[in-house]
């Protein structure tokens, strides 16, 4: 059976991603018969769920995911959909509620691509939550204590009863990244 990782960006990058860059070449020199797929997610939330929802179901096999920032919230999405396992790191958990800064228009960081987040989509976001995690032991979640985008106590209140991995100090981009590598592929079991 093909063996899958799904792996998303965080909200305004891109594949091109440093930590999406890190993982990519792990997975490449390290577990070659996995099928990484880091797809640029769609600036528009709307469209965004339609390309994703299509790249998942056009690849069978044993999916698995991993999502940084908002990137966190899909893959927690797509874990509680197909029952998969998930590695989040410093993730959006209801980002309908924490992404009405960024209502109007924002700028893609890796593109420069502008771009608006509007009301509907903070609406899709609301739709598409996942309110509470059915398999905790399904995921892992990574969490630097400096992170300044997330408060890290609500991602622990969040996802209680899962897998964590806190490093204290560190940033919103989890620093720590390739030193944690080890720990994903174990818990993902590659």
């Amino acid at each position: 059976m093909n063996k899958n990782i799904f792996y998303f960006h965080g909200f305004a990058s891109s594949a091109d991603s440093t930590k999406a860059k890190v993982f990519d070449d792990f997975i490449k020199e390290k577990f070659p018969n996995v099928h990484l797929h880091i797809p640029n997610i769609d600036n528009s939330i709307e469209k965004s769920f339609i390309q994703l929802e299509s790249l998942v179901e056009d690849n069978e096999g044993d999916n698995l995911f991993i999502g940084s920032s908002l990137g966190g919230f899909y893959a927690s999405y797509f874990a509680e959909k197909f029952d998969s396992k998930a590695v989040l790191i410093n993730p959006a958990s209801n980002p309908y509620l924490g992404m009405e800064m960024y209502l109007g228009k924002n700028t893609n960081y890796s593109t420069n691509e502008e771009f608006y987040l509007t009301k509907k989509d903070l609406e899709i976001f609301k739709l598409k939550n996942v309110s509470k995690i059915k398999s905790p032991s399904s995921y892992l979640v990574l969490i630097e204590t400096g992170d300044d985008v997330i408060p890290f106590k609500h991602t622990l209140d969040f996802y209680k009863g899962c897998n964590f991995c806190i490093v204290n100090g560190g940033s919103h981009s989890f620093d720590t990244f390739k030193e944690k590598l080890e720990i994903i592929s174990k818990f993902m079991k590659l």
